[in-house]
């Protein structure tokens, strides 16, 4: 059975890798024909002021181009191939979490490429929105650390925090369980916290910087939340 499992990591293993080298490329290959473009344009003059700095700019639009790229093709294959989170109890290698696998590896990919750079824009709002997270007008996400967006639901006017996390998903031992995060209206999530899975959050409610709120806690409307694991305070 031990020996099942080693194999069906290894083949989840060597299907990731596939899937980074594809999404990577043809993410590429954009920025490529705008590089190609740049180089022709200033090759000539590349040892003036004038050539090293269309080339430096060109550099930089080549990023964005491949960022936005990677972000856009990411969302393609999630709804062409039908990759969400459901939730869910299950043995953390099987047939059943390859799908949940192969969703956080992408967008990990995102997380750690392009998103870490766009924290607090709108962009990474619609992102998120665009791999499933249901968000209220008014929010404004400041972090790269959001999972299992499918079963991530934020209300209106919050502020989540840089570096904060909030996860769908816990390992316990050799299982696997995922379960939907609440938040309500008007929250602020303080920086480097974390939310842990079943958590729900009442509207207009705080919780501090660097705090941990655990798997299925309920935080009340109106009140103020700190520690590790959080406390009520005020």
């Amino acid at each position: 059975m031990k020996q099942h499992a080693d194999v069906l990591y290894l083949f989840v293993s060597l299907l990731g890798q596939l899937v980074i080298a594809v999404l990577l490329g043809i993410a590429a290959i954009p920025s490529f024909y705008f590089l190609r473009w740049a180089w022709q344009s200033f090759s000539l003059t590349i040892n003036t002021v004038f050539g090293a700095l269309g080339m430096g700019l060109s550099l930089g639009i080549a990023f964005l181009i491949f960022g936005n790229s990677l972000l856009i093709l990411i969302l393609i294959v999630r709804n062409l191939f039908g990759l969400r989170n459901y939730e869910q109890r299950a043995k953390l290698v099987s047939l059943v979490t390859v799908k949940t696998a192969l969703y956080n590896m992408m967008l990990h990919i995102a997380n750690q490429l392009f998103l870490s750079v766009l924290k607090g824009s709108y962009i990474s709002l619609l992102f998120y929105r665009g791999m499933g997270a249901k968000i209220g007008k008014g929010t404004m996400i400041a972090t790269h650390r959001i999972w299992d967006c499918d079963l991530v639901e934020i209300g209106e006017g919050c502020v989540i925090g840089g570096n904060s996390s909030i996860s769908a998903h816990v390992a316990q031992g050799d299982r696997g369980r995922l379960r939907k995060v609440l938040i309500g209206n008007n929250v602020t999530i303080g920086a480097n916290a974390s939310v842990m899975p079943g958590v729900v959050i009442e509207d207009n409610v705080v919780v501090g910087a660097n705090s941990l709120v655990p798997m299925g806690m309920h935080l009340e409307a109106g009140k103020t939340y700190i520690g590790v694991p959080v406390k009520v305070v005020g």
